[in-house]
């Protein structure tokens, strides 16, 4: 049994032996294997604490780049925030009407997103958990995908519209408070300096109101848009994948197509940008594959690139087919420096992938879950892996110490890609 919230149950710090880690051409030769360290959950025990009376389905979870708080979307249309120092519950945040289905921090630390089957898209704020704004519905219907730009300025989210759309979050968030300065003003000026103070809040809420509304949006695929990710170095650079089958890579400040690739069979339900090279892409897909890309191969200015352009189906680019997964991928993500490549599926395990684009190779799996897992994160630091389930639960895993980041790289991670970028081009 589990005890509940949090801590170190029966069932914590298990070993999944080296009969369940497999390696494809040898890359596998460490003794140690990945472990469980401790757990998270809202469900509720019953009166014995046996099992289990409600479960809770976590959708998808987040975790700070300073790696203090974890954030869980869970299938009441909450999101919790833990504190991982303590493992403990912090607050329950409410307001969504209907299913969370993505949870992101931005990369300061100082706001979450949260986009949702109600339509709309919430930021709130992460040191006490109060609701920051609501942005307008913009959205035909359900908002299904959310990624912060690396400079933590703007975010996209893309719906069951099958659009995407450019929020200027920085600017909606200093105008509301530029609107609530001058309101608090007002109320403490005199009748004389009413009347001004009343006026400049007007032109303040105006303002206000135009800042929450997208720069800019077009329609992106033929059917829903299942996740975004932006580079991880670059503001420009956002790719998207949908139900229909396809990946799009576009220019995030015009909307630009730069091209659209194919190769899944279905629909694909994951992406993600390589931190070490912005060129390898990964995708997971409902056909039970991860797949790498190489972006280097359709370079917008090339005959490749026009062709994808002009095919509703896009290019099917050479690619490498990572088999495996007996469910369809629901999440992956590479560690921070880039060496790992992590993939979360409905067979209730996780593969963790070696994803150099001349042999890539299985490194280890392991059963994470009883149920379906939905969504996995590394720690900034690369000592913990967090997956999430429909089992309500969310684990830690222990990474092997030879993949924990370097003193230099997580000084990197903790600082946030853009401050460096001035520095990387030298």
């Amino acid at each position: 049994r589990l005890p509940l919230i949090a801590g170190r149950g029966r069932a914590a710090g298990r070993t999944w032996g080296r009969a369940r880690v497999d390696a494809m051409g040898g890359g596998a030769s460490s003794k140690k294997a990945w472990q469980r360290g401790f757990h998270l959950t809202s469900n509720v025990e019953d009166d014995v604490g046996d099992s289990y009376v409600q479960v809770y389905p976590v959708w998808t979870i987040a975790i700070t780049r300073n790696q203090r708080q974890l954030a869980s979307a869970t299938s009441d249309n909450r999101i919790n925030l833990w504190c991982l120092v303590t493992q403990q519950l912090l607050i329950p945040l409410v307001g969504h009407a209907d299913t969370i289905w993505k949870l992101s921090y931005s990369p300061d630390d100082l706001l979450l997103a949260s986009a949702s089957s109600d339509g709309t898209v919430r930021l709130w704020e992460v040191g006490t958990g109060m609701p920051v704004m609501t942005l307008p519905r913009n959205h035909a219907n359900w908002v299904l995908s959310l990624a912060w730009s690396p400079d933590g300025r703007r975010f996209a989210t893309g719906g069951s519209d099958a659009r995407i759309l450019i929020w200027d979050a920085a600017e909606a968030v200093e105008a509301a408070a530029r609107v609530a300065d001058v309101v608090a003003q007002a109320q403490e000026a005199g009748d004389y300096e009413q009347a001004f103070f009343e006026e400049l809040a007007a032109e303040e809420q105006a303002r206000a109101d135009q800042a929450k509304r997208p720069l800019v949006y077009w329609q992106a695929h033929e059917k829903s848009i299942h996740d975004l990710c932006f580079a991880p170095s670059e503001s420009k650079q956002l790719v998207s994948v949908g139900a229909e089958g396809t990946i799009a890579v576009w220019d995030a400040e015009s909307g630009m197509l730069d091209c659209r690739l194919m190769g899944h069979i279905g629909a694909v339900n994951c992406c993600a940008v390589s931190p070490s090279n912005e060129e390898l892409l990964a995708t997971g897909g409902e056909d039970h594959t991860v797949r790498l890309w190489d972006l280097g191969d359709v370079d917008p200015g090339s005959n490749a690139a026009k062709t994808s352009r002009e095919k509703a189906i896009g290019l099917n680019l050479a690619h490498f087919t990572l088999k495996g997964h007996e469910g369809g991928v629901a999440a992956v993500r590479f560690c921070g420096d880039g060496r790992l490549l992590a993939s979360a599926s409905k067979d209730c395990e996780v593969r963790i992938w070696l994803p150099n684009l001349q042999s890539p190779s299985l490194l280890a799996k392991f059963g994470a879950h009883e149920a379906w897992v939905r969504d996995l994160h590394w720690s900034s630091d690369q000592k913990s892996i967090y997956t999430a389930a429909t089992d309500g639960m969310i684990y830690s895993w222990e990474v092997p110490k030879k993949w924990h980041a370097s003193p230099w790289q997580l000084e990197k991670a903790l600082k946030g890609p853009s401050r460096y970028k001035a520095a990387d081009q030298h």
